[in-house]
């Protein structure tokens, strides 16, 4: 099972470790977006994320937010997190957990 996952994250692209922010601690378990683009997982309080190139790195409203600010879209919690951008929930935040062998 770890080898599929492992595999998984290769075919996502590249993987960023991204430092928690001062406002922003992941949850282990949440799946998360940034910058409505790459996907990203939490784990042990570390958020992992792809790095595809995306338009939506274009938009300054979601790239240049105000650091600190968090609002929610619909369900979803979403944070601007420094040198990031823009981090929102996926699933309404749901804990998705993972199988042991």
């Amino acid at each position: 099972m770890k080898a599929i996952f492992l595999l998984e994250i290769f075919f996502l692209g590249v993987i960023i470790y991204v430092g928690a922010s001062e406002n922003f601690k992941c949850v282990d378990g949440v799946n998360y977006e940034e910058n409505k683009c790459n996907g990203c997982l939490c784990d042990k309080g570390n958020l992992l994320c792809t790095l595809m190139a995306c338009e939506s790195h274009l938009n300054e409203k979601l790239t240049k937010c105000q650091v600190g600010t968090t609002w929610t879209e619909g369900c979803e919690q979403c944070w601007c997190v420094d040198k990031m951008g823009t981090i929102c929930t996926l699933d309404c935040g749901e804990i998705h957990r993972r199988k042991s062998i």
